[in-house]
């Protein structure tokens, strides 16, 4: 396949913008004419730059380089047909432009798998992106509420660490975890929802089938595994595509399997609680290793999953699926003035990649994580209070008091054996403990009647160390105009040195864990809105 021409970049990049206008214009006369008809938006111009040189980048200083000139247009359009009909779109068309950074990215190998091109990471506007939802909700009697089509569903209370908000996989290509509006990052799915109203018990159902109709990518989260932006060190510049694909019909988890749900909501005196149970895929990748190099000297055998060997030279990507067990609660404590809220899932059968000593010949030579998979149960559980503290007003001369949130979120793998070498992530050689904690702050502030609101939010690995620190400010210019700057701040107590872990040492040469792939990955953000 020849590569594209770089010429025909820019307006490609302009052309998802085009789209969105071509939708919201025509739209908004009627909304002044048709009551029943809901139409908002926003127009997003953000921008980011690169804080330190990193480590993976050699010979090309990577500081201040601008790492994202990105233009979004969002239009939501709610149309009441009748009485008990409506129906729902929402669209997003993206525009980036490629930057010299992102240049030299590409010229590293970034997103070159079948002589791909880095701006088709960020620049995804086929019609299936740009539909991020599209359903009909309509009432069955005077209980039944349902929806039909492309949409998303929230299970959960969590704001960072996903423990029951696994209906759906996450694209973090192009802004990873750092986006706060986890909507902008779910990757929705055709299904059917019903919600059934229990009045007589405080509560009611909810119940929803995924038939299997998505696209392949429309499964499972999706992590910077190309190269670009958001690799994580030491992988700036690495399709690992090239050596290892995505295998979606694999009989570990098949985009064409039928997934679903249910869960019970209610009320047991002031305390909101859920129960459910989640047939869904495994929120992160999975290493697939291939058996090809059984044999080999100084090789361990390795079984591959599902299928008789990978596709790839090495290994495949796959998403393997689980059954989730949950239970969330929430409510007001008058003793502590705060609310507290909890989550806990249990997670049958969760896959995990393992190193093995000597490792096989994909583990020596390339990274951890290519010797196999084992399957553990694994409690997942959180707790945090909510509370606003008056005492800013005095010190700080916030106009109301400050919003505080702490979270303590855990993962516990059952039946746990360090001497099973379980590893976090395939591609560093961190070791998963049995209890993986980890604690969050958010701190919001608020002056000029909210029009300029201070933000910090702040995360640490308690088990593994390393963390990450996001303050920022998002100022009110008018009323449809908004302003954000961010910076975005990450440290590791240990981080993969490329220079340490040549061939046949990949496997044993670091014990890198969450923050250390975002080693010298610090960025300066902002954006402007407009809502409209």
């Amino acid at each position: 396949m020849k590569k594209r021409s770089s010429t025909t970049r820019p307006a490609r990049a302009l052309l998802g913008t085009a789209i969105a206008f071509a939708f919201a214009l025509p739209a908004l006369p009627a909304f002044a004419d048709d009551s029943n008809l809901k139409v908002d938006g926003y127009l997003r111009q953000e921008m980011s730059w690169n804080m330190q040189d990193w480590e993976d980048t050699p010979n090309y200083n990577d500081r201040g380089k601008l790492s994202m000139a990105r233009t979004t247009a969002r239009l939501n359009l709610d149309w009441k047909a009748t009485e008990n009909v409506s129906v729902v779109a929402k669209l997003r068309a993206v525009g980036e432009v490629q930057t010299p950074f992102l240049r030299h990215l590409e010229k590293m190998g970034a997103n070159n798998y079948r002589d791909g091109d880095i701006m088709d990471l960020y620049n995804r506007n086929h019609i299936s992106d740009v539909i991020r939802e599209l359903y009909v909700d309509f009432t069955l009697g005077d209980r039944t509420r349902v929806r039909l089509g492309k949409q998303q569903i929230a299970w959960g209370e969590t704001d960072f660490f996903a423990a029951n908000d696994l209906v759906h996989g996450f694209d973090w290509t192009w802004r990873s975890f750092l986006e706060p509006a986890n909507e902008e990052l779910r990757k929705a799915n055709i299904m059917a929802k019903v919600n059934v109203d229990v009045p007589e018990l405080d509560g009611g159902l909810e119940m929803f089938i995924r038939p299997g109709w998505d696209r392949k990518s429309d499964i499972g989260t999706e992590l910077e595994i190309y190269g670009g932006r958001w690799s994580s060190q030491p992988w700036a510049g690495v399709d690992f595509r090239n050596i290892d694909p995505y295998d979606y019909r694999n009989d570990k988890g098949d985009v064409r399997d039928v997934t679903g749900g249910v869960r019970w909501s209610g009320m047991a005196g002031d305390i909101n609680y859920s129960l459910s149970y989640l047939k869904t895929y495994w929120a992160s990748p999975i290493m697939n290793g291939t058996s090809k190099f059984n044999g080999m000297p100084g090789t361990s055998p390795v079984k591959t999953e599902g299928r008789a060997d990978t596709n790839g030279l090495f290994g495949d990507i796959i998403y393997p699926t689980v059954d989730v067990f949950g239970f969330t609660a929430s409510g007001y404590a008058d003793w502590a003035d705060a609310v507290f809220s909890t989550e806990v899932a249990y997670i049958k059968d969760a896959p995990y990649n393992f190193s093995s000593i000597p490792g096989s010949f994909g583990s020596q030579v390339v990274a951890p994580g290519f010797d196999g998979v084992k399957y553990k149960d694994v409690l997942a559980w959180m707790i945090r209070m909510d509370k606003n503290l008056a005492f800013t007003q005095s010190l700080l001369g916030t106009e109301k008091p400050m919003f505080f949130s702490v979270q303590l979120f855990d993962k516990w793998i059952q039946g746990y054996d360090k001497d099973e070498r379980l590893l976090y992530s395939v591609g560093w050689g961190g070791k998963a403990k049995e209890h993986s904690f980890l604690l969050t702050g958010i701190f919001g502030l608020s002056y000029d009647n909210g029009r300029v609101r201070p933000e910090l939010v702040v995360g640490t690995d308690l088990s593994n160390g390393g963390g990450f620190a996001v303050p920022s400010v998002t100022v009110e210019l008018s009323k449809n105009w908004r302003w954000k700057v961010e910076y975005d701040k990450f440290w590791d107590d240990e981080w993969r040195d490329s220079n340490k872990c040549a061939a046949p040492n990949a496997s044993n040469c670091d014990s890198t864990t969450l923050f250390g792939y975002f080693h010298k990955r610090d960025q300066l953000y902002t954006s402007l809105t407009y809502l409209f």
